[in-house]
């Protein structure tokens, strides 16, 4: 019997209407690890994001637009239906295939406050109740197979690479509880918890037989007084012995098992801030129950502001990130050309060339390796039974990304392996033009993020094309690449903020034919100060060259040409000696391309 037989025979035997299943963990971490991975032990569905409703009898995993031709590949052959993530698409489904005389069961930790109060409002207009379930049935069914939880070391974050010191950050906290009349910070994000105390994890660098963990941060929860106490729920031997002298006098370290108890009496009869929508259903109500609870995402946003050493360490490592990506991409265009080259082996070759850098301390994202059709889906990750060669196909592209002491990256890739198609190219030049218009954008200091996405899309959109997913997202320091503000169209977005500087932003537009072809291009832009008194620009960072086989130039403005042509020069000059003499050749072509394509009389802003 597979997992979603045995699931749904668990279901019926309890007398359950159904199950919901979201991809997160108890932490409501976006990557979840693979002990957590739920959904994909029901599903085999391999995407970060989603949620599966299942009854005895009927499934359904519900993606958003990201997801949707992936989540259609990873459970073809099951009885699953793949469905838009609308909550007007979802409820229509549970509306007709949940009964209202049996209960919805849902694990309360693994859903957000605000996400699970609107289910249960939902589920109220429909008449259906909603069980909140002590124990997750796929715990149990999942049994020893499941994948352990992670033990590496907690080490301490020196504040060269994380910007400010822990005790400066508790105390900025403090001062805006104390004004702000709030008696305890419930931090229940643990990616809060590492910015908070300047901790990390080697986890990124462990390799576990289900896959990787990409974010190099402990699992941990911490409730802050507004006097400057700090409980740190963790488990202590994992902490480094250098990190528990730091930390004793201002951190008390108390057993994760604890939680929930020590929640309830710190809160009883207090004031409670915490961030809802990355705090559990579950915990939220305990400290709503008891005390009188807020919501506020101060210290989440002030993870997204970095200190200009943050910046600093972001520039060094895009640097040595950079020169791997380079190397990789000349040694395929010459390996392409002599044997036969997959998804799998392209992805291996990238994170071998990165590993050969001390300063590599593992992946950032699973690396999405994508050929002809499956580059039509934005977050495909290649398989055993997917791989393709790319030989195969003209159109290739590489969304990947490294951890280094101070910096994450991530960033996209896309050249011509063969000799592209019109579509190929008008598309790609397309997708050019929106990454270097909205590289180039000036603007009100505070502006929100969604008023910044129009910006890559306009081009697209004038030929009747635009992709499902968002444009850019702000991105951790050794952490996780994805942090808000998002840049997306939806302004109802909880991740959609004011840009202020010091921030760090992927500029990432595409495009996917479904079935044929996907483009992709990526960098990360710094928010820095213009010229003019309240507005801001953006630096590049990320310092990768664009191939120019997929670029018409009769569609590029004077501007757009003179721009590309600066930017690849900086690029080449930016590594001169540290390539051998083959990878710096191929690297100016790529900028000799360039420069006899541009007018050098056009001197546009950078």
């Amino acid at each position: 019997m597979d997992n979603l037989s045995r699931l749904q025979a668990y279901i019926r035997d309890a007398g359950w209407a159904g199950l919901m299943i979201p991809s997160t963990d108890e932490y409501l971490s976006e990557f979840a690890q693979p002990f957590a991975q739920r959904l994909s032990w029901v599903t085999g569905f391999q995407g970060s994001t989603g949620v599966a409703v299942m009854t005895p009898v009927h499934a359904a995993l519900f993606v958003d637009g990201r997801y949707t031709l992936q989540a259609q590949h990873d459970v073809k052959g099951s009885d699953i239906d793949v469905i838009g993530a609308s909550e007007v698409l979802q409820w229509e489904w549970m509306g007709r295939n949940l009964s209202a005389e049996r209960p919805l069961a849902v694990d309360s930790r693994l859903h957000s406050h605000p996400d699970l109060s609107r289910t249960m409002k939902r589920a109220a207009e429909l008449s259906i109740q909603v069980l909140e379930i002590a124990d997750n049935p796929i715990d149990k069914l999942w049994g020893a197979a499941r994948p352990p939880a992670p033990n590496s070391q907690i080490f301490d974050y020196a504040p060269r690479f994380a910007g400010k010191t822990s005790r400066e950050k508790i105390a900025d906290l403090c001062k805006w509880m104390q004004e702000a009349r709030v008696d305890l910070q419930l931090v229940a994000d643990p990616e809060d918890v590492a910015w908070l105390l300047n901790v990390r994890t080697d986890d990124s660098r462990t390799v576990s037989p289900n896959g990787w963990h990409t974010v190099p941060i402990a699992l941990s929860q911490a409730i802050v007084s507004s006097d400057g106490l700090v409980r740190w729920f963790v488990d202590q031997r994992r902490l480094q012995s250098d990190l528990v002298e730091r930390i004793s006098k201002t951190v008390t370290i108390l057993d994760p098992g604890r939680f929930e108890q020590v929640l309830t009496e710190c809160c009883a009869g207090k004031v409670v801030s915490a961030n809802l929508r990355k705090t559990s259903y579950k915990y939220a109500e305990i400290a709503a129950r008891v005390g009188k609870l807020r919501s506020d995402s101060v210290v989440t946003q002030a993870r997204w502001i970095k200190h200009a050493n943050e910046v600093q360490r972001a520039r060094e490592g895009h640097f040595i990130d950079g020169q791997a990506v380079i190397r990789f991409l000349c040694w395929l265009q010459s390996a392409i050309q002599k044997a036969s080259i997959s998804e799998l082996q392209a992805a291996e070759k990238l994170m071998a060339l990165r590993s050969e850098r001390d300063e590599y301390k593992g992946i950032s994202m699973p690396l999405m390796s994508a050929s002809g059709s499956n580059g039509a889906m934005p977050h495909y990750i290649p398989g055993r039974d997917s791989d393709v060669r790319l030989n195969d196909h003209p159109i290739y592209w590489m969304d990947s990304g490294g951890q280094y002491y101070g910096c994450s990256t991530d960033n996209t890739v896309c050249i011509a392996l063969g000799i592209p198609e019109p579509k190929h190219i008008r598309a790609h030049t397309l997708v050019v033009k929106g990454f270097i218009a909205l590289a180039c954008v000036r603007f009100p200091a505070g502006i929100y993020s969604t008023q910044l996405d129009s910006f890559a899309r306009q081009y697209l959109w004038n030929h009747g094309m635009d992709y499902g997913h968002g444009t850019g997202h702000g991105v951790g320091n050794f952490m996780n690449i994805h942090e808000g503000p998002y840049l997306k169209r939806e302004v109802d977005h909880p991740l959609v903020a004011p840009i202020q500087a010091g921030m760090i932003i992927s500029n990432e537009p595409g495009y996917y034919a479904a079935g044929d072809f996907g483009i992709r291009i990526e960098s990360h832009l710094a928010v820095v100060p213009s010229q003019y008194p309240g507005f801001l620009e953006f630096e590049t960072l990320s310092r990768l060259p664009i191939d120019p086989h997929l670029v018409d130039f009769s569609l590029l403005s004077a501007d757009e040409k003179q721009w590309l042509a600066q930017y690849h020069q900086r690029v080449f000059d930016g590594y001169v000696g540290c390539f051998d003499e083959p990878t710096n050749c191929w690297l100016r072509g790529i900028v000799d391309a360039y420069l006899s394509e541009c007018d050098v009389g056009c001197e546009p802003r950078q």
